[in-house]
């Protein structure tokens, strides 16, 4: 197991030094660029933090218990811990990174919790951070305000392209011409049957939500 020692003997630092580095208060005690080097040496180490002795020490575990009625059995407790457990780590990702002026999400809900906790931290979403999603959930996109900027993905081409391949593995050739004559215009055009690992064109929907960032103001 890798100690605190051990980093602080590779950096050349005290094991106090090491201690604020890693439990993240070193902003404004230690330097960025040692603050760097300790983290980059922790993580060649493959150091991992003890939990329990840094509860004990600070008296404060940093876990929530999260309980609900039937949350093995209700067909919503997935949603409800996923709802938890974005709200449990904006605040966290925040502080550990003050300096952060956008964020891009994996889906349009949990650009949703971003809007909340800026809005909580008094940020302006648009002009202070930027925020992407994927989706253009039509709720949730246009709902949130400002509308929020998303990556569209493309559904439609998505299954079409899945039946021509379905189609043509059960008839043994494939549809020929494809996309068949009438496929929508707007539509993007989807890849060849052939191909083992299709890949289909994303639109980024650009709305309100988006600010440059600050190294290119």
């Amino acid at each position: 197991m890798v100690t605190m020692k051990q980093i602080a003997n590779r950096a050349g630092v005290s094991i106090s030094t090491v201690s604020l580095v890693l439990n993240n208060r070193d902003i404004g005690r230690v330097s960025p660029d040692v603050a760097e080097r300790v983290r980059d040496i922790a993580a060649e180490l493959g150091y991992l933090t003890n939990r329990l002795a840094s509860g004990l020490r600070t008296s404060s575990t940093r876990t929530i218990g999260f309980l609900s009625d039937e949350v093995a059995t209700t067909p919503f407790a997935g949603r409800m811990i996923e709802g938890a457990q974005d709200v449990a780590r904006m605040p966290a990702f925040f502080d550990k990174h003050p300096d952060v002026d956008g964020f891009f999400c994996f889906n349009d809900t949990r650009a949703w919790a971003i809007y909340t906790e800026a809005t909580r931290r008094g940020l302006i979403i648009g002009k202070d951070i930027a925020v992407v999603g994927v989706d253009n959930h039509q709720v949730v996109a246009e709902a949130l305000d400002p509308p929020l900027s998303t990556v569209e993905l493309p559904h439609y081409e998505m299954g079409y392209w899945a039946v021509g391949k379905l189609v043509s593995l059960i008839e043994g050739e494939a549809p020929d011409p494809f996309p068949r004559a009438g496929y929508p215009v707007e539509k993007v055009q989807p890849p060849p049957l052939s191909e083992q690992s299709p890949q289909l064109e994303c639109q980024l929907r650009i709305k309100q939500s988006w600010v440059r960032p600050r190294s290119q103001r």
